[in-house]
Parts: structure tokens; sequence; C-alpha cells
């Protein structure tokens, strides 16, 4: 996995962080109690709770902050080729126009990197890949065209009122409005062998009135591409185009947007998360500076010029999902026990599947009970620990992080809202003390831990969440559990097929929504849930610390 190198340093980073804000955040819990509140003693209560998984079936991902493309061979979950389609936007909208001939035209999305380090006297860099999964040159089969699919902005079945919904397995809509043929035909390794490269870009140019090309222009890794210029040549200067480059609402309704479609080669595996929010097309071209009838009265033709224009790979976007389930996981989540709850929980992003968790009301009432005379129970911390199956999940990509959130309200709990620890490393680990992040029992500090049992485990502080339950009579609402590729984003994705979930104590409610940030997500993880077969040293647990009154 290209990344890893990246996370490494970053949870490293983040580590001192981490436990700096778990402690600071520790000492202050209950700093708002009465002053005569006298408690005594602390107490540990593994609380009841009951998890299951659900698939969640087509979800909505029209819009997404982060979009994946590639073909993934997941040996858990199975195989998933992801596409993507974007509208393009003039990044300066009705040029002075006369006679232009495009020279060339390309197209240039990055990864997320960061340099390492530059080499003085060539001036190449070498750079750390973040969100790359598979090996280095890993190659696709890539098709780049024109879209001819209108993106809208809104439904018109609610009378242009709410935003359009499109779902992960709308390419067929796509498909069927190609324009032309593919854009960037230019070679094999531009297509048919697109590698997947962690080396830097440099473009090369005959400078004007020279002979032999050189490097014009450095970039950081990306997708590079040569498009068909002959084809730009009739879409922005042709005849059809008269009137079009005017502004970008007359031009996205004229040039609707790229299709990136993806075909996997045998024996290959990559998915990628491009920045296509930075996409550029340039097209290179010669032009007058003024027009050829200002100077026909002179008798000469006026000279053409070396200009530039710029596409932005920005408005309406849609991500297609083609999923090919392991028949293990469709199997387990197909299946589940809502009331002692599942030996194993599946979580996967995109098309995938989420957990469902009740908190058992018994437990919330009984330290209830140990309120005594105004006086009440002080819960300390209380955490959530998901257990990694980490013998199922050998060989696969573990996502980093979970995220849990109460499904009847569509919202994060409120440890989430209180939670401001922020890092400039990376935002994904904002929200460090709520956590979600993968955990483990390794001392970084300790050369033998290698040979140790690692203990994986995603651990969810919900102090503030269980606080109110046994103080504040909040509703003990059914909490979902999801995989994430993003902390910071808490809005939701429409499922396509929304379902009413009956079981469970906590039953019934309509689910409707994912978490977006899970759609984003091209992974998934399996947790050990909490059925009793599990062992106890894996099972699923609440921990609640608290103290209680005299």
């Amino acid at each position: 996995m290209i990344n890893s190198s990246f996370l490494k340093k970053i949870l490293f980073a983040l580590s001192a962080v981490f436990i700096i804000s778990c402690d600071t955040d520790y000492n202050t819990i209950g700093s708002d109690i009465i002053n005569d509140d006298v408690h005594h003693g602390m107490f540990k209560l593994e609380a009841g709770v009951v998890a299951y998984d659900r698939p969640t079936g087509i979800v909505q991902s029209n819009n997404l902050n982060l979009n994946t493309l590639g073909a993934y061979d997941n040996p858990v979950f199975g195989k998933t080729v992801a596409h993507f389609v974007t509208q393009v936007q003039l990044a300066t909208v009705n040029p002075t126009l006369y006679a232009p001939e495009i020279d060339s035209v390309y197209l240039y999305v990055p990864y997320f990197s960061s340099v390492e380090n530059t080499d003085a006297s060539t001036g190449v860099s070498t750079y750390d890949l973040d969100s790359i999964y598979g090996a280095p040159e890993t190659k696709i089969k890539l098709d780049v065209f024109r879209n001819g699919y209108f993106l809208r902005d809104s439904d018109p079945g609610t009378s242009f009122v709410s935003g359009q919904k499109y779902y992960s397995n709308d390419k067929s809509l796509i498909d069927a409005a190609i324009v032309g043929s593919r854009l960037n035909n230019f070679s094999e390794a531009q297509n048919d062998q697109f590698p997947v490269s962690d080396d830097e870009i440099a473009r090369s140019a005959i400078p004007d009135g020279q002979t032999e090309s050189k490097v014009v222009e450095r970039k950081a890794p990306g997708i590079f591409l040569y498009l068909d210029k002959t084809e730009f040549q009739n879409m922005l200067f042709g005849p059809s185009a008269a009137g079009k480059l005017v502004n970008n609402n007359i031009f996205k309704e004229y040039f609707r947007g790229l299709y990136f479609r993806v075909q996997q080669i045998e024996g290959q595996s990559v998915m990628v998360v491009p920045r296509f929010d930075q996409g550029t097309i340039t097209i290179k071209y010669r032009d007058h500076n003024i027009s050829t009838a200002t100077n026909a009265v002179n008798g000469h033709t006026p000279d053409k010029f070396a200009k530039s224009m710029t596409l932005n790979l920005d408005g309406n976007t849609i991500n297609f999902f083609e999923n090919t389930p392991n028949p293990n996981f469709s199997a387990a989540v197909g299946t589940s026990d809502p009331v002692l709850g599942d030996e194993k929980l599946y979580l996967k992003g995109g098309e995938g599947s989420m957990a469902f968790i009740d908190i058992d009301q018994a437990t919330i009432d009984a330290l209830k009970a140990e309120n005594q005379g105004g006086q009440r129970v002080l819960v300390n911390e209380a955490n959530l620990l998901f257990y990694l199956d980490e013998a199922s999940m050998a060989g696969a990509v573990v996502p980093n992080r979970v995220f849990l959130y109460d499904v009847n309200n569509k919202r994060p709990l409120i440890d989430y809202s209180l939670d401001a620890t922020t890092t400039t490393v990376n935002p994904k680990y904002d929200k460090l003390v709520h956590g979600g992040l993968l955990v483990s029992d390794d001392d970084p500090n300790d050369p033998t831990d290698d040979n140790e049992p690692k203990n994986y485990r995603y651990k969810v502080r919900i102090t503030d969440h269980i606080n109110n339950l046994i103080n504040k009579d909040s509703t003990n609402v059914k909490l979902g559990l999801v995989v994430t590729e993003y902390i910071n984003l808490t809005g939701n994705a429409a499922l396509k097929s929304p379902f009413t979930e009956n079981s469970g104590a906590t039953a019934p409610v309509t689910v409707s929504t994912v978490p977006v940030s899970s759609v984003m997500h091209p992974f998934g993880t399996i947790l050990f849930g909490s059925n009793p077969a599990v062992p106890d040293n894996k099972r699923l647990k609440l921990e609640i610390f608290y103290t209680k009154p005299n």
C-alpha cells in the first residue's frame, strides 16, 4: 500500500497529542458538579450492549467531498470498480478569440501527496502519497469521455425545491450519453495500461525558436493525460461552440463534463482517491492578438502567439460503484441476531454495510437508581471498545477510523459535538478525544513488540452520551457505526431503498440515510460483536467508569 509510510508518520505525530488531549479531558470531567455533591470511590461497569450489522444497499453518491477511482480486489469484501463523472467549467469566461489553433490539451488531477525531498541539481522531487491503495505502478484501463448527460442541480420531481440525488448504481445514465470517442487515445500508457505512479510529472515541450524539447513544468504525482486536440478544437473553437463560452451556465449546458470509466486489468488491483476538486484541463493554443479584418487593409495576416485556456473540473459530480461482493460478506450481512448480537460486525464503505448498537436500558436504569437525595451518579468516562478481527482482515486494507452516530436523529452524538480537539498534521484525525481511531497495545519504543499480540481495537468515547441517559432523561436511541474517511463531515447521504429497522431494543427506526463520510470510504473492517460466543477478551464492551453518592 503506497500510503502506509505517510500514515505512520501522521499517527506518530498524533500520538502525543492524543494522550495529552485524553488526559486533559478526563481530569476536567465533572468540573461543573455542585460543591457539596460528595462522591466516593471509582467503579467500573461493563454495561449490556447488543450489536448487529445490516447492508445499506445503493447509496447517494453525488457531490461527495472525496471520490474514488480504480478497480480493487478486496480479499474480505470482494471487488469494487469505481468510476467518476464531473462537470467542467471555464476558469475565465468569454475569452477573446480570433482564429485559435490548438497545439496540445492535457488533463491533470493531483493525488494527495507531500514532498519528501528535492534534488538540488536536477530539480526532481520525490513524494510520499496518501490515499493510494495498491502496489506502485499498478495499472488500470482508463477511458476518458465527454459526457452528454446533464447533471442537474435540483430535482424536477420536487418542483426543483430539493437538490438532485444521483446514486452509486446510476452509471447507465452516463454510459448511454457518451459523446464521441475516447479523449485520452494518445498512447497505450494513457489508456489501456495507465499506471498509478508516485513519480513526479515532468511536462516537456519545444520552446519557441528552439528545436529540442525540454522540461517546462513539473507537477506532483497525479493523473496526467494528453487529450485529443482535434476533438477539443471542434468542441471549443468549432462552429458549434459559438456563443457557448460566454458564461459557465451556458458552457455547462453545452460541454456537460468528463466521464472517467475504469476497467480492471487481470491480476492488478488499485484504488485511488484523486483530488478531483483540483483537477484541470489545460489547452495550449495559438491565436492572433487582433482580428484579421483589422489587418486586411494592410495586406497581411497578423502573427499568432502562444496562449492558454484552463477548464476546471468543477460543478456536480457522481461516483459510481460496481461491486462483486465476496459470498461470505453477503451471507454475513444478510443474517443478523438483534437479540444477542452478531459474532462479527461487517462495516463497509461505499455501497456497503453498517452496524446497529443498542445500549441496555436496564443498565441505565440501574445507574439512575444509584442517585440519592438530589446527588447524582457521576460518569467519569464511558467507552465503546470494538475489537478488530485481525485474522479475518489479514491481507486487507484496514480503515483507520469508525464513526458512531444517532440513527434516530441522523446526527453525531453529543461527545462528538463537544470535542474541540484538532490537529494541524491532518484534519482526518480531529476529534481525538471522541476517538473512533484504530489503536493497539504496540509500544513504538519496544523493539521486541512486533512479536507481541497487536490487540487492535477502535475506541469511541461516549461519556456525555451516557451521562445524559442517566442524569438528564435523554432517549436511549439506536446507534449506528460506520467506517469513515473524514471525521469532520457530519452530513448524510440518502439510501435508494430506505428500510425500517424493527429489531433490537430501541426499534423501530426508519433508516433512510447513512453518514456521507462512510460513502466516501473505499474499504471496510470486521469487528467482533456482542454475541456471547465471542471470547470475553474480544467481545464488544461498553465500559463505564463512575462514582456514586455517599
